[in-house]
């Protein structure tokens, strides 16, 4: 599980000093070669939310095996790419499978384990994380100087490829199936508001202090705000389509 964490986090910073060789290789101008960067923490950050319910819904090693497997085939797409539209789209791919890895792997560590146990494994997720950011400008640099095979920066993601299969063999033998206790349902109308908000809200951080903070930044965090509200009221308004009583016949306000 912490080998997940630990590629899906690298994934978000060794791209940075791979930066000059792609856009030299590829011929990427500087908005192509930002997105490469900001597609990446986009789809990951806007997707946390509906990646941990899914999990709650359908299993949370289930949802764990699936975005580790499409995370390893994206990093390959990424490898691969023949311009810098093909790697700014499987970012956006890689991004939304890490979205889904990672908050599997705390619902698990919080499932499988308890008192002491639980909170070492909590602090190997924490270490495990700032380790990979710590070292992925590290780690990419070698790679590049490296040039293995002749690939260059490629290997940045390629790297992920036997680390992540290694992970998804022993993942499907000794990671427990677990997931939210009664009958959760998905709120396809609530995820994509707070998607979007999400969405809305990384959009504008991550593109207005490069381009200055034009207008349409501020509009865009303002309708963050309206959709967030939006959720909310719908939150409060249809309690049982998230209550794991309302399966059982109970009241919400009894949970």
């Amino acid at each position: 599980m912490l080998t997940g964490v630990f590629i899906t986090t690298l994934d978000f910073f060794i791209v940075n000093v791979a930066i000059p060789s792609i856009q030299r290789d590829l011929h990427a101008n500087a908005a192509a070669v930002e997105w490469v960067v900001a597609g990446y923490g986009l789809a990951f950050g806007s997707g946390l939310i509906l990646g941990g319910r899914l999990g709650d819904i359908f299993g949370r090693r289930r949802m764990f095996l699936i975005g580790l497997a499409a995370f390893v085939l994206a990093s390959v797409e990424c490898g691969l790419a023949p311009n810098a539209g093909a790697l700014v789209a499987t970012r956006v791919v890689q991004g939304a499978a890490g979205a889904l890895v990672s908050p599997q792997v705390l619902a698990i560590l919080r499932t499988t384990y308890q008192g002491a146990r639980q909170r070492r494994a909590i602090g190997a997720y924490a270490l495990t994380m700032g380790l990979a950011a710590a070292f992925a400008q590290v780690i990419g640099g070698l790679l590049i100087q490296s040039d293995l095979f002749g690939l260059g920066w490629r290997t940045c993601f390629l790297i992920n490829v036997p680390i992540g299969a290694a992970a998804l063999f022993l993942a499907r033998r000794v990671i427990p199936e677990s997931r939210q206790s009664g009958s959760p349902r998905l709120d396809v109308g609530g995820a994509a508001l707070v998607t979007l908000a999400l969405v809305a809200i990384m959009l504008s951080l991550i593109e207005g202090r490069e381009q200055g903070w034009p207008l349409w930044t501020w509009l865009s965090l303002g309708l963050a705000a309206v959709l967030l509200v939006g959720y909310g009221r719908r939150r409060h308004e249809s309690p049982s389509s998230t209550c794991p009583c309302s399966a059982s016949g109970r009241s919400p306000s009894g949970c």
